[in-house]
């Protein structure tokens, strides 16, 4: 449940309203959470466990498709994912199942 994660996030982390929603507070004081860090961080726990390196790019896929499937229409998914072309169309994943759900639209 994404609402519950967020709604956790800020219980815990206090964040004061004038910074990013996804900052945290170290022993340094309040810092933004960045893509390269979040990387850092995911890839320091899954490589240990013998899961291969990832990039952001994974996210980006997993995220379209999951858009895809809550039945997004894919120029809003366009427009969210700042695409100039139609070239995302070809990372979706699961198409067997977002098909069916897309076909009205074309």
């Amino acid at each position: 449940d994404p609402i519950a994660t967020i709604n956790n996030h800020l219980n815990i982390n206090k964040i004061p309203p004038n910074l990013p929603l996804f900052s945290y507070l170290s022993t340094q004081g309040w810092h933004c959470l960045t893509k390269k860090k979040l990387l850092a961080r995911c890839n320091s726990i899954w490589l240990p466990a013998g899961i291969p390196v990832i990039t952001g790019h994974s996210f980006h896929i997993g995220g379209t498709t999951e858009l895809l499937l809550a039945r997004v229409t894919p120029d809003v998914i366009k427009a969210l994912g700042h695409w100039s072309s139609n070239a995302f169309l070809h990372y979706w994943c699961s198409l067997e199942l977002l098909a069916p759900l897309h076909m009205e639209n074309l």
